[in-house]
């Protein structure tokens, strides 16, 4: 007869009743398995053995091991298999391991157990799993509910469970929709390890309506910090660190879950990577128009060099291609073509007291192409207070500072500066001012300049991107196919009908995993933009991340990339630390890398310097965010909030709590 088995004691016995039902939050919130039978025979012998059976349950609920199994020894005469499950998970909480296995296995190796006694035979399999962690326990939980459709909630319970174990969360929390069980906080949990940031911060105020338990309330309300500081949803954030604040003299959930920052070589899904560049949105957007924005040549005339047809001079009439230049021009020529590291350092040796507008314009742009914006704000506005009129250092000074979050004091004249009729480069400052400052500016012009240049074509590129407008076949995309970072950007376009397994079948068939020297150097936006596409498409560890014949820096940079992803961050920090004393970057990107190779190192103290010097240095919301998330996990709540400015969004630290997967395992 196959018997029903639940998780709360029932009694028929008057007597024990109240002294069972007083112990039911207790059992039900234990993580072990505790099971009875609330269906019996009427005869006298069965109901003296029933309420033995439950008196040994009890006492394996009080953690008295010993004596429950004395009795379950009595009650396995007839109740053979819940007793002999009982028996075998006292003993494992002995830490009498073999002989837990023997009870364990006289349930297990009976294959009649799976259909007749069903909830005990996969428990007897979970509690075997975790013996000897050999996962065929776990897929013959799996094999055996599978054949069910009708499961007992207890049954399905132990599914659910061992999903969770084979981190399988989304089976896992499908199992869970179907009970009756609320079970908020474990929807919540495994909510969170799908990164549904949203319906996990609702299953959380949920189970925070219905708990009792303070300790519980206390780990729930950790959990809804950690949620909102993942889903960058600050204002909740703040409401729920008060609510920390209030329980701070009884808060230990801090000690017990750790919140710790590290770094996450996968912080972000495959999608998410994916629509990032497909996508050009935020700072890569300022990236593709530093990456293709023009060097400049001249103070009084419009003198540019196009990465793709050279000098060109400007007048209303045509443009006319230079090739003789002047001293700096000629100099510039081959220094445009080296490493973009290289190429700062040898900038700045150009610099002087009567330094012309257009050298420090050079400059920033050179020094934004490595990432490095402070300095690249310092010479656009160098530029722009130079030569006020022209419009491309205003607008290039302008969006850079909105990129910076660096209040700009006289932006209102500059601004005007930008929409007014006169100056140079008319066309695009005032379609960068439009794209990045202010979207309802209209533009007017007489005649539009540089129609033939890659900015032109890139600036346009953009706008249609704005707009909503397809981009698959545009120009850009078309005639400078042959450029790193448009084959990247032409590669990952959707094709008019492609379905999903036709798109990443083309990219993963396409993208180069080798004879990509082109993506490992130059300019970091196309190093960014190959990695993230590779770890889109699930294909960075596959990929040749190494140059054997070059040791320029920004390859160098990229080599402390991979070599942090590949588990060597002390090389990593060698690197770094070369490339520092060498250059003297001082670049966000660099910095960061460094940040994550210490927390890889286990230098979590050299870490957090780092992050102040950023903080120093850069005065970045990012390094800001870092110093909040320290500072909760040591309860100073006020002077975390005061460093909860801006959404954090850089790609390679995260934080997470530590035993986390072994709290979630426990429900």
């Amino acid at each position: 007869m196959k018997k029903t088995l639940v998780y709360k004691i029932v009694l028929s016995s008057i007597l024990l009743c109240s002294n069972l039902y007083a112990k039911k939050d207790l059992i039900e919130s234990q993580p072990e398995i505790i099971f009875q039978f609330d269906k019996l025979k009427k005869s006298q012998e069965n109901f003296s053995l029933q309420v033995d059976f439950n008196k040994a349950v009890l006492l394996l609920s009080k953690n008295e091991y010993k004596e429950s199994i004395e009795i379950f020894e009595t009650t396995a005469e007839i109740l053979e298999v819940p007793s002999y499950l009982n028996i075998g998970i006292a003993y494992y909480k002995l830490n009498s391991i073999d002989n837990a296995i023997l009870y364990l296995n006289k349930i297990y190796e009976n294959e009649l157990n799976a259909n007749d006694h069903t909830f005990s035979y996969i428990s007897s399999c979970y509690y075997l799993y975790q013996i000897s962690k050999d996962n065929k326990y776990l897929d013959t939980i799996i094999k055996v509910t599978s054949k069910y459709k009708n499961l007992s909630e207890h049954s399905k319970r132990m599914l659910a469970d061992t999903y969770i174990i084979l981190k399988e969360y989304k089976k896992s929390l499908k199992v869970l929709e179907s009970m009756e069980f609320a079970l908020d906080l474990k929807k919540a949990l495994l909510h969170l390890k799908l990164k549904n940031y949203n319906q996990a911060s609702i299953f959380l105020k949920k189970a925070k309506e219905t708990t009792v338990n303070p300790n519980v309330l206390n780990k729930v309300l950790w959990f809804s910090v950690f949620t909102d500081l993942k889903s960058n949803n600050l204002e909740q954030l703040k409401d729920n660190l008060d609510l920390v604040n209030k329980n701070i003299r009884t808060f230990k959930t801090n000690l017990e879950l750790p919140l710790e920052i590290y770094f996450n070589k996968n912080k972000y899904t495959p999608k998410d990577y994916l629509d990032a560049v497909v996508n050009l949105k935020g700072e890569r957007k300022v990236d593709f128009i530093y990456y293709f924005a023009p060097f400049i040549f001249s103070d009084t005339q419009e003198v540019i060099y196009d990465s793709a047809k050279g000098f060109l001079f400007n007048s209303k009439d045509s443009i006319n291609s230079l090739s003789e230049m002047v001293e700096y021009n000629a100099r510039f020529l081959d220094i445009v073509r080296d490493d973009p590291i290289l190429r700062v350092v040898k900038l700045k040796k150009l610099l002087k007291k009567d330094t012309k507008s257009y050298v420090y314009y050079n400059l920033g742009l050179s020094y934004a192409q490595i990432n490095d914006l402070h300095n690249a704000y310092k010479y656009f506005e160098k530029a722009y207070k130079l030569n006020p009129g022209n419009k491309l250092y205003a607008s290039m000074s302008l969006l850079t500072a909105k990129n910076l979050k660096i209040r700009v004091k006289d932006k209102e004249y500059i601004e005007n500066t930008i929409k007014s009729d006169k100056g140079l480069y008319n066309y695009f400052g005032k379609e960068l001012y439009k794209i990045f400052i202010n979207p309802q500016y209209k533009t007017t012009y007489k005649f539009i300049s540089y129609e033939n240049t890659v900015f032109y074509k890139a600036i346009n590129f953009l706008q249609k991107l704005e707009v909503g407008i397809s981009i698959t076949d545009d120009f850009l995309l078309e005639e400078y196919h042959k450029d790193p970072l448009i084959y990247l950007i032409r590669l990952v376009q959707r094709k008019k009908n492609e379905n999903d397994f036709s798109y990443y079948s083309r990219l993963q068939d396409n993208i180069p995993l080798t004879l990509n020297n082109n993506f490992l150097e130059g300019p970091l936006i196309v190093t960014k933009y190959y990695v993230d596409i590779l770890k889109g498409l699930g294909l960075f560890a596959k990929a040749d991340l190494t140059i054997n014949t070059k040791h320029s820096p920004s390859y160098l940079r990229t080599k402390a990339l991979t070599d942090l992803h590949f588990n060597a961050s002390d090389e990593t920090i060698k690197i770094l630390e070369y490339l520092q004393k060498e250059y003297k970057l001082e670049d966000k990107y660099s910095m960061y890398l460094m940040v994550a190779a210490l927390l890889e190192s286990g230098r979590y103290n050299d870490a957090s310097v780092q992050i102040s010097l950023i903080k120093a240095i850069l005065n970045d919301s990012g390094a800001d965010f870092l110093t909040a998330v320290q500072l909760i996990q040591d309860l100073k709540i006020s002077s975390a909030k005061q460093y909860i400015k801006e959404p954090y969004l850089d790609s390679l630290i995260d934080f997470k709590l530590i035993g986390f997967d072994e709290y979630l395992e426990s429900l």
